[in-house]
């Protein structure tokens, strides 16, 4: 990561990536971000994270921290959303997202179980939204999502994300 933590311009800091995909903030959490122990301090926020490969693979958005400093973790917005966003910014002048209108929680061995899956994956719709896209589609709660247009959804907070990407307007099959 680089970027001017306390106003220390020019700073660079390494670490290893713990996850991806992550939610943070919330269950309406359109951005999967990038978990990473790289010491991001005030003054980093917006930097890039780098690869080994000297590639920005995201920007340095935020950290967990209870004094304000870093404690180890730190969270990166993958550089693919950041282009979608500056794109539609410079295209529309505004972010627009898809939205589908359930609320959803993860799968876990033994719901995978009950459900006859071959294992735990997907996102399980809670509720349904009424009057929601996913109301009028026949989604219903208890449902698993498994694929959006053939993406497949192998943990439910990969499913915001992956449903934010499409048009509002636009159709999606899912499976």
């Amino acid at each position: 990561a680089i970027g001017s933590p306390f106003g220390l311009d020019n700073s660079a800091t390494a670490g290893i990536v713990s996850a991806t995909s992550r939610a943070v903030g919330g269950e309406d959490n359109y951005v999967p971000f990038i978990q990473t122990d790289v010491a991001v301090n005030p003054g980093n926020s917006g930097g890039p994270l780098f690869n080994l490969r000297g590639e920005v693979i995201g920007m340095n958005s935020m950290i967990f921290s209870r004094t304000g400093g870093y404690m180890g973790l730190s969270f990166a917005i993958p550089i693919d959303v950041a282009n979608n966003v500056r794109t539609q910014l410079i295209t529309n002048g505004k972010v627009t997202r898809g939205r589908i209108g359930v609320q959803i929680q993860e799968v876990n061995a033994q719901f995978a179980d009950a459900f006859g899956l071959d294992r735990p994956r997907g996102a399980l719709v809670g509720q349904v939204i009424e009057g929601g896209p996913a109301e009028k589609a026949g989604i219903k709660t208890g449902d698993v999502i498994l694929s959006v247009d053939g993406k497949p959804v192998e943990r439910s907070t990969q499913l915001p994300s992956v449903i934010s990407a499409i048009k509002p307007g636009e159709s999606a099959k899912l499976e």
